[in-house]
């Protein structure tokens, strides 16, 4: 069945050319596709207009959401579908969201991503992420300031997309020093969204969830470095929040504290005791 319904590919760069080369040619079963552009100063207008995209200048912003609602008041179709330049609609795309266009109660779906870091595909690590990126524009708003990772008012049936949907892929972890931006950027867009860990104890539970307990190990250093990132960008976010609410200069509670104490005493015990058996012996 084909829809009736029109599809606005919407997606945003800021000096991410290189990206689009390979992401605007994936969107052409799309109806219209639209570039919002937050002031590139690479050839982002040059590749857009090669894949004949419609170029929309929108303020630059340190995350897209700020942004969003610019893409849907430009877009010209009934659904938006929202793409980031470094991801990357898989084949049959279109044909499989649309059975869905033409329900008139549904007013967003929530799309599901394959993520993939430094190259390698995440077969165990961030498995779950989805987001609401197949909207129906005259039936969503982006609240103002909008943030990270936070989605638009909706007003109307939502859904995940059924297995019929396949995922799209995310190349959203593409180096050390991208991704280390990326975290330390969205951490402080939002940092009232994560979880506190601005004290010892609590960083070293973190660190420890995030790179053992949650099996990113499985997929080798790729996902021990996204893990690692991730709780980077959780420390920062707390400590910013902590510096906001006037707590960073608060001492420790009591009880941990006295963990804290016990587990130096331990150390310097073990200290001593590894210099006591490097010392030499007196003849």
């Amino acid at each position: 069945m084909t829809s009736r319904s029109g599809v606005s590919a919407v997606v945003y760069s800021r000096n991410e050319g290189t990206l689009l080369r390979d992401c605007l040619p994936l969107l052409t079963e799309m109806d219209e596709i639209v570039v919002c552009d937050m002031g590139s100063d690479d050839d982002t207008a040059q590749i857009a207009a090669a894949h004949g995209a419609r170029l929309v200048p929108v303020p630059n912003a340190p995350v897209v959401e700020e942004v969003r609602q610019h893409g849907l008041d430009a877009a010209r179709h009934d659904w938006v579908l929202f793409v980031d330049a470094d991801e990357r609609l898989p084949a049959g795309f279109r044909a499989a969201i649309d059975p869905l266009l033409d329900d008139p109660d549904l007013a967003a779906v929530r799309l599901r991503y394959d993520n993939t870091a430094f190259g390698r595909p995440l077969r165990h690590s961030l498995q779950g992420s989805a987001k609401y990126a197949l909207l129906r524009r005259e039936r969503v708003r982006y609240t103002e300031p909008a943030l990270a990772h936070v989605p638009p008012m909706i007003d109307g049936r939502t859904i995940g997309a059924p297995s019929t949907v396949p995922p799209i892929t995310h190349l959203n972890f593409r180096s050390i020093a991208q991704t280390q931006e990326k975290v330390l950027r969205y951490a402080a867009n939002n940092p009232d969204r994560l979880a506190r860990i601005d004290d010892p104890i609590a960083l070293l539970r973190e660190l420890a969830r995030t790179t053992v307990f949650s099996g990113a190990w499985r997929d080798g250093r790729a996902g021990f470095a996204v893990a690692a990132l991730h709780t980077v960008g959780q420390l920062s976010g707390s400590l910013i929040a902590a510096e906001r609410d006037g707590t960073l200069t608060a001492d420790l509670p009591r009880r941990r504290t006295r963990i804290l104490a016990a587990a130096e005493s331990i150390q310097r015990a073990l200290v001593a005791a590894r210099d006591t058996l490097r010392r030499p012996r007196q003849p």
